[in-house]
């Protein structure tokens, strides 16, 4: 199993590190590690193989053997385990009185809000998309979610200008996570025929 960092956290943490100085970059890096510590636990309990785990701002990404074909119970087990292991740090900091724990708490729940909203390939959408698919055909076409994730970004990105400067890495991970979504949307057909020649293979 492979463990990296994504280059544009490189970026963000400078950002964070002029904006709230060193413990803000020490506690957001500690709390995305907790979060991808979450989905690894799932993953392990549901007999997924991880190949890969990259830290990203908003949480991480792993790359796990043939997701598609695991139930889905543990596809959504899998997308929730980020946001439990962060709400546990949450209510530990909550009651658990410490020096920096308003801030824990204050980067926590930003860290929840922004893993549970209903859009690609965060969190909630994740376990969205495994709830909304069918069964018996895990494989189908996500351009409806995907462009339903990009207006969404694009609109609170601009909604966000308007709190400038307090709102710059919200806006940052805006147009990272649009970015992301229309990389996938411009290559979903070969990622369709690429799962129709897999599911021909195992028949």
């Amino acid at each position: 199993m492979r463990f990296r960092l994504h280059p544009i956290l490189l970026p963000v943490f400078i950002l964070l590190a002029v904006m709230g100085g060193l413990a803000a970059y020490a506690i957001v890096f500690g709390s995305l590690l907790i979060h991808e510590a979450g989905h690894l636990a799932a993953a392990k309990a549901n007999r997924m193989r991880v190949r890969s785990i990259t830290i990203l701002p908003y949480g991480g990404e792993l790359e796990i053997a043939g997701r598609a074909d695991h139930t889905r119970r543990a596809r959504v087990l899998l997308a929730l385990g980020g946001p439990i292991a962060t709400a546990v740090l949450l209510v530990v900091a909550m009651t658990v009185p410490f020096p920096g724990s308003f801030e824990v708490v204050r980067i926590q729940l930003l860290i929840l809000f922004v893993n549970l909203l209903p859009i690609l390939p965060l969190d909630g959408g994740q376990a969205l998309l495994a709830l909304a698919e069918r069964e018996e055909s895990r494989y189908f076409d996500h351009t409806a979610f995907l462009l339903f994730s990009i207006a969404f970004l694009i609109v609170g990105a601009a909604m966000l200008v308007t709190g400038l400067p307090e709102t710059a890495l919200l806006i940052s991970l805006a147009v990272f996570l649009c970015l992301q979504n229309i990389s996938v949307f411009r290559f979903r057909r070969y990622r369709r025929i690429y799962e129709q020649l897999k599911r021909k293979d195992l028949t």
